[in-house]
């Protein structure tokens, strides 16, 4: 299997992003529709300044070539480092999507598709992970200022042309103020 079990960690990270929450579409064309899409989703995902715990629910892993015994202990393991909490302070609240977009750049994402509506999340990505590797994922889900429960369901490629497939839960949500 040689680094393909390696890249578990990489596509966690991948997906921990995906989590923060979505960038808006690239405006490719300038055109007034892609536009007013961006400032919606800007305010779409303003959070209010407060303590965050953000939980990861790994509901299932697929390796190829893996045995079912050890895919349970990776998603057994993966499931109990899952759990962070973090503050967003009121300066990174006003910052607002810009923070998750720089987050987004330093893993390579794109959006092929980010739908945010009335607290409802519909999107689509690819990251590039590195040595020649790319995870293709959907995220869909609810959100609110206070929080977000995200599926994220995602094909990690790896080398040789092997995918891994990994379905999670990412739900954040405000536990109070920052300390």
């Amino acid at each position: 299997m040689g680094k393909f079990k390696d890249v578990v960690p990489v596509g966690l990270v991948a997906l921990a992003l995906s989590a923060c929450g979505p960038s808006a579409r690239e405006d490719q064309a300038g055109d007034a529709a892609n536009k007013a899409h961006d400032a919606a989703a800007e305010t779409a995902f303003q959070m209010q300044p407060g303590r965050y715990r953000t939980t990861v629910t790994v509901e299932s892993i697929e390796i190829p070539g893996m045995p079912a015994a050890m895919a349970g202990q990776i998603k057994a393991m993966m499931a109990k480092a899952s759990a962070q909490e973090s503050c967003v302070t009121p300066q990174r609240a006003a910052r607002g999507l810009d923070v998750v977009k720089e987050q987004m750049a330093r893993g390579q994402c794109n959006y092929a598709r980010f739908d945010a509506a009335e607290g409802n999340l519909d999107a689509a990505f690819t990251c590039q992970t590195g040595e020649g590797m790319a995870m293709t994922a959907t995220s869909r889900g609810t959100y609110s200022s206070t929080g977000s429960t995200v599926k994220v369901d995602a094909a990690l490629s790896g080398p040789q042309g092997k995918t891994m497939h990994v379905v999670q839960t990412v739900t954040t949500e405000r536990i109070g103020d920052c300390v």
